[in-house]
């Protein structure tokens, strides 16, 4: 008999907002919530307030996924970027202003520790 492959929960998704700090700096932290494994599938950015010229990257454990545009942006389509308990993704915008806010819509599958 083999193993259901669907995913705990089904297309979850999470906001996140933050301020830039005062070097015109924001990162914002996703992490998974508990034991769990997140098939992240979209990350979507705004900080319509953001200048021409400042930079949004997403990161994983460091290491650049993908570049989005500062003011909006959506990112998403194969491959998904999983995120185990000892993983960070970060969203980075630098260049801003302070005190603007930037927003982050993360959409993922969640599945049982070991099932992905």
């Amino acid at each position: 008999m083999v193993a259901d492959p669907s995913p705990l929960d089904v297309q979850q998704d999470r906001p996140y907002s933050g301020a830039v700090l005062a070097n015109g700096t924001l990162s914002i932290p996703v992490v998974p919530t508990s034991s769990a494994t997140w098939e992240v599938t979209q990350v979507s950015t705004e900080m319509p307030t953001a200048p021409s010229g400042s930079l949004c990257i997403i990161r994983k454990n460091g290491i650049k996924v993908t570049d989005m545009i500062s003011t909006g942006d959506v990112a998403g389509g194969d491959p998904p970027v999983i995120l185990r308990q000892s993983d960070k993704m970060t969203v980075e915008w630098t260049g801003c202003t302070p005190g603007h806010i930037g927003t982050v819509g993360v959409f993922y599958n969640q599945y049982p520790r070991g099932r992905r």
